[in-house]
């Protein structure tokens, strides 16, 4: 199995085809989930002036890894409080804040406040996977 160092180290280099680097507010959720089994193939931190205003990780689409992301997903939410605009979801194959889908009618303000508690959420539940990824047998 890797250690976080080296699937750290793999991702730096990953790019999207317009060259651009994992958005540093999302890359640790990315090598998460990617240590957990679980692949990813987009992703985003979310941007107010450009993009969603929202954070955002697009899986490969495997029922199997959608399946291992929600059971995650309920072990994190069984210890964690809990709102419904904020707790994080698997929207298709897009794992994002359950708000998020309502962007485009919050004013500039609310977007502004939304993306910082939707990042905040995001961060909570990457703190979360990184503790599985460092437990022997990387599992709930």
């Amino acid at each position: 199995m890797a250690t976080w160092e080296e699937m750290a180290s793999t991702f730096s280099r990953v790019t999207d085809t317009l060259g651009t680097k994992i958005d540093a507010g999302i890359f640790d959720t990315v090598v998460a989930l990617n240590m957990l089994g679980i692949p990813t193939k987009q992703s985003c931190e979310g941007h107010l002036d450009w993009g969603v205003p929202y954070p955002w990780v697009a899986l490969q689409g495997e029922k199997e890894h959608c399946l291992r992301l929600y059971r995650y997903l309920s072990a994190f939410y069984a210890q964690h409080p809990l709102s419904l605009d904020t707790v994080l979801i698997l929207h298709g194959i897009r794992l994002c804040s359950n708000g998020a889908r309502f962007h485009e009618h919050f004013s500039g303000k609310e977007r502004e406040q939304k993306l910082r508690q939707y990042q905040d959420e995001m961060q909570a539940f990457t703190q979360f996977l990184k503790t599985l990824c460092s437990a022997p047998d990387r599992s709930t």
